[in-house]
């Protein structure tokens, strides 16, 4: 053991640590960076930083209201085993009548029967898909994302059926245009 502190950072060749430089290894530098990243990572999930808004253990359980009543026709979109309301839709140009579920396009709907039905853009701009009900199309469809017809156009029966989803039975005249009437 030295006797002087001073020379307690010296080495055989006479250099102190501070004074020495060390090859700095590429290699080892990567891997001391991605150890600590990782390590950092770790740790804040042991130390439960990160936000888990979808983790199902965590959220807290409703509590039940003796005073509320259970109403069976009370549909929740949470609800795995709630099944989508189906409707039949009947295609005059066809002549058949197909079951449609509530959350399907009626274009998808007779596309996978292996229908010829007119379409282009699939997003309801074109027009190119639009069908004809016999009555105010606003009683049996919903429109999500309708930008071709008015509303006065779907009040006289006119819908688009890639946009269009089945609130009711009902059937429709496909492969028509507006124009044509």
């Amino acid at each position: 053991m030295p006797q002087n502190s001073e020379h307690h950072d010296d080495h055989s060749d006479g250099k102190s640590c501070s004074s020495r430089r060390v090859k700095a290894d590429p290699e080892r530098r990567r891997l001391l960076v991605a150890m600590g990243g990782v390590g950092t990572v770790a740790i804040s999930g042991c130390l439960d930083m990160f936000d888990d808004e979808d983790d199902p253990e965590e959220e807290p359980e409703a509590e039940d209201d003796p005073d509320e009543e259970d109403d069976p026709e009370e549909e929740t979109e949470d609800d795995p085993e709630e099944e989508a309301q189906v409707y039949e839709v009947e295609f005059l140009e066809f002549d058949e009548t197909i079951e449609v579920d509530e959350d399907e396009a009626l274009l998808y709907a007779g596309l996978d029967q292996g229908w010829d039905l007119q379409y282009a853009c699939e997003v309801g701009t074109c027009g190119q898909c639009t069908a004809r009900y016999d009555g105010d199309a606003n009683e049996v469809i919903s429109h999500d994302g309708n930008e071709f017809l008015d509303e006065e156009q779907i009040e006289d029966g006119w819908l688009l059926t890639c946009v269009a989803f089945p609130e009711d039975d009902f059937a429709i005249e496909t492969n028509v245009q507006p124009e044509e009437e």
